[in-house]
C-alpha cells in the first residue's frame, strides 16, 4: 500500500508561518513607504539614456533622401528619390571586424563617412539608433560606440544623479552591463506642469550634456505617464484583481461547495500577499509586468487547487464515512507527484528566463518563481487546511448540539 503523508499535521504550523511572512510583508510595506512604483502606476517620466563615445560621422550630399538605421545585428541605408532611384542597402554587422570596415562599406555605397575614434575596434561596439532611422544630409550625423573596457567607463548612477541635481528628487538606475553605461532616470510628476514630459526631457538632456558633453549622451527612449492615466490604471488593477478573486470563488462554489470556494480564494490571496512581501522587500519595480506575474500565479495556483479538490471530492464519494483529515492526506498524497512534476517542469522554463534575460522579463520570471513555489505550498496547506478547519468546526458544533439537545429535552419534560 502506498505510504500516505500526514499533511494535516503541518497545516497549523504552515498557517502560522504564512501569517508571519505576510505580517513581515506588511511591515515592509510601511517601512519602505509602499511599493517601488514603476512609471505605469506613478505619474512621471522614465528617460532611458546611454553614455558612449562619438565614433564616426556620416553625411550625404546626393539629391535623394537618405536614412541610416543601425541595430545590434543589422544596418540599413535607404536612398529615396524618384521611384526608379529608390535604393536600399543592408549590412550584416557581424560581417565587419572593425568600425573602419563598416565605414568603408557605407562609403562604397555613396555615403560620406569620417571615423573620429575607435576605428580599429569591433563594429559590434557601435550604439544602435534607438529612435529609428537617422536622417542624413550635408550636416554630419554622429554615431557612437560603447566603452571597450572598464578603463573607458566615465559615468555611473551617482555621477548621472549629480549631473541632474537641478531636477530635485530623482531616481537613477543602471541597466545592462557597466560597459554599456545605460541608465533609466525617473522623475515623478505632481500634475502641476502641463508640459512636464517635454520640459523634463529637455532638462535631462541639458544636465547630462553639461557634465559629460552633448556628443557622449545618447537618448534611447522616453516613457511618460500622466497623473490621470496612472491613477486610472492603478484603480483598474485593483478592480481586475477583485474581479478575479470573485470569479474564482463563484467557480469553486459551483463546482464543489462554498467552503471549498473560500479555501481556494484564501489560497490565491495568500499567494498574492507572499509575492507582495517579496516585491516590497526586494524593492522590485511594481509595474504592469509585475501585475501580470501576480495574476498569472493566481491562475496557476487555482488550477493546482482545483485538481486536489477534485480528487478530494472523488475520494469522499468513495469513502463517505471516513474522516475528512484522512481523505485529505490520501488525496494530497495521490496528487503530489503531479504537483511536483508540473511545478518543476514549469520552473525549468521560468528559471531560464530569469538567468538568461534581463529587464522587465527577468523581473517577471523572478516573481513567477516565488509565486509558483508559494502556489504549490498554499494549495496543500492553506486551501486544504481551511476545508479541514471548516469541517472540524462544523463537527464540533454538531457534537455540542447533540449534547445540549437531550439536556434541553429532559429539562422541558419536568
Amino acid at each position: 500500500m502506498k505510504r500516505v503523508i500526514r499533511f494535516t499535521r503541518g497545516m497549523v504550523p504552515a498557517a502560522v508561518f504564512s501569517l508571519l511572512v505576510i505580517a513581515f510583508g506588511i511591515v515592509g510595506y510601511v517601512v519602505n513607504d509602499g511599493f517601488n512604483m514603476g512609471v505605469d502606476f506613478q505619474a512621471g517620466v522614465n528617460q532611458y539614456v546611454q553614455m558612449a563615445y562619438p565614433s564616426f560621422e556620416v553625411s550625404y550630399s546626393g539629391t535623394q533622401t537618405a536614412t541610416l538605421e543601425i541595430t545590434q545585428t543589422r544596418a540599413t541605408v535607404v536612398l529615396a528619390g524618384t521611384e526608379e532611384d529608390n535604393r536600399t542597402f543592408e549590412y550584416d554587422m557581424d560581417a565587419f571586424a572593425t568600425i573602419d570596415a563598416f565605414a568603408a562599406a557605407l562609403s562604397a555605397d555613396g555615403l560620406l563617412v569620417a571615423v573620429r575614434d575607435g576605428g580599429s575596434l569591433p563594429a559590434s561596439l557601435i550604439v544602435p539608433t534607438y529612435r529609428g532611422a537617422e536622417r542624413l544630409g550635408s550636416t554630419p550625423v554622429a554615431f557612437n560606440r560603447v566603452a571597450r573596457d572598464e578603463n573607458e567607463i566615465f559615468s555611473d548612477s551617482g555621477t548621472v544623479r549629480d549631473a541632474l541635481g537641478a531636477l530635485g528628487e530623482i531616481a537613477v538606475k543602471t541597466i545592462g552591463s557597466k560597459l554599456d553605461q545605460q541608465y533609466v532616470v525617473r522623475v515623478a510628476d505632481d500634475g502641476s506642469n502641463q508640459n512636464f514630459g517635454a520640459d523634463v526631457s529637455a532638462k535631462i538632456r541639458a544636465g547630462l550634456a553639461g557634465t559629460f558633453g552633448a556628443e557622449r549622451v545618447v537618448f534611447m527612449k522616453t516613457d511618460f505617464v500622466g497623473a490621470s492615466f496612472s491613477k486610472t490604471l492603478a484603480d483598474n488593477a485593483w478592480l481586475l484583481t477583485i474581479f478575479t478573486l470573485g470569479a474564482i470563488l463563484l467557480y469553486a462554489t459551483i463546482r464543489f461547495k462554498f467552503q471549498y470556494g473560500v479555501g481556494a480564494v484564501l489560497a490565491v490571496i495568500h499567494d498574492a500577499l507572499i509575492m507582495v512581501a517579496f516585491i516590497v522587500w526586494t524593492r522590485m519595480e511594481f509595474n504592469t509586468t509585475t501585475l501580470a506575474a501576480i495574476l498569472t500565479i493566481l491562475g496557476y495556483s487555482i488550477n493546482d487547487t482545483i485538481v486536489i479538490f477534485d480528487r478530494i471530492r472523488e475520494d469522499r464519494k468513495l469513502r463517505p464515512n471516513e474522516k475528512l483529515s484522512d481523505i485529505l492526506n490520501e488525496s494530497i498524497t495521490e496528487t503530489l507527484g503531479r504537483t511536483i512534476i508540473t511545478t518543476v517542469t514549469t520552473l525549468l522554463a521560468v528559471v531560464s528566463l530569469a538567468v538568461f534575460t534581463g529587464g522587465s522579463i527577468r523581473g517577471f520570471a523572478i516573481a513567477l518563481i516565488v509565486g509558483m513555489i508559494s502556489g504549490a505550498y498554499s494549495t496543500i496547506f492553506i486551501a486544504s487546511g481551511f476545508v479541514k478547519l471548516w469541517d472540524d468546526t462544523k463537527s464540533r458544533r454538531a457534537a455540542v448540539a447533540a449534547k445540549v439537545a437531550p439536556a434541553a429535552k429532559a429539562k422541558a419534560s419536568r
